[in-house]
């Protein structure tokens, strides 16, 4: 074992004496000198085969002691991260409550709720988006489906607060629409998190997605009075006509990755 001992205690020249490392130092040590005695048990009695074989294991000491580093700052880091989500999330929901209790006993005009129903608005759609960028690149279905779903409610969520600030603060007749108004930035949101996920088979949920959009709009802008009904349905061609050009362009797409692939195949087989 001096040999491998030699090259640990090489290896650790190249590096700044802090605890760190020497505690890295001794936990490598141990670490060999068990993996020797593995070797040994298994049969392989020359001790220079043994050395050369945890030499070949520990090709870059200097890599690993930085690698390990690396990760015990981005472990911290993200212990860092949930402690103030933590507090942060448990401050702003205080702050809610007492805003909450404030508005009931000085106003007291029935929409006392809607600070929470905001609250916990801002909160879903704050976790969704944390949700998001963690597992937009994860290829865990569940992680995947759970995302969305969660999502889907968020975005149904703030359509919703502004169905009711929309009915009970201002008594607009057509609130309602805003639940699909919701639909479709749902199918919209949901669109963006496939496409930005790189999820296999996206471009059909475009394509089922868009003539849905189209038909609920119809609805939303004949039930406004903005189009008249008999005008309208045209959205849901104009939506057809969309998905063909969609087809058409990633046909051209395909075609043209193909001859790449066929034209870098025909190089490298000259």
């Amino acid at each position: 074992m001096k040999t491998v001992l030699s090259f640990i205690d090489e290896a650790f020249r190249q590096m700044p004496e802090t605890d760190r490392a020497y505690k890295f130092k001794m936990q490598l040590v141990s670490e060999v000198t068990e993996r020797a005695n593995e070797l040994t048990h298994r049969g392989i009695k020359d001790e220079k085969v043994i050395e050369d074989l945890i030499i070949s294991e520990h090709p870059d000491i200097k890599g690993e002691f930085e690698n390990v580093l690396r990760e015990e700052k981005h472990a911290k880091r993200r212990r860092r991260f949930v402690a103030l989500n933590t507090l942060g999330t448990i401050a702003f929901c205080l702050v809610s409550l007492i805003a909450f209790f404030i508005h009931l006993f000085k106003v007291d005009n029935g929409l006392s709720w809607i600070i929470l129903v905001a609250a916990a608005t801002v909160i879903s759609i704050y976790y969704t988006f944390l949700g998001c960028l963690r597992f937009i690149k994860k290829r865990e279905i569940i992680f995947h489906i759970t995302t969305r779903l969660h999502l889907a409610f968020s975005v149904m969520l703030v359509f919703a607060l502004a169905f009711f600030v929309m009915l009970f603060k201002f008594n607009i007749i057509h609130s309602w629409v805003m639940f699909l108004a919701g639909a479709i930035a749902v199918l919209a949101c949901d669109s963006l998190f496939a496409h930005f996920s790189h999820r296999r088979f996206a471009v059909f949920m475009y394509l089922a997605y868009i003539p849905l959009a189209a038909a609920v709009l119809y609805v939303i802008l004949a039930v406004t009075g903005a189009v008249s009904w008999q005008a309208g349905w045209l959205l849901i061609p104009l939506a057809l006509i969309a998905d063909a050009v969609i087809i058409a362009v990633r046909l051209m797409i395909g075609k043209k990755e193909n001859e790449e692939v066929e034209e870098d195949s025909v190089w490298n087989a000259d």
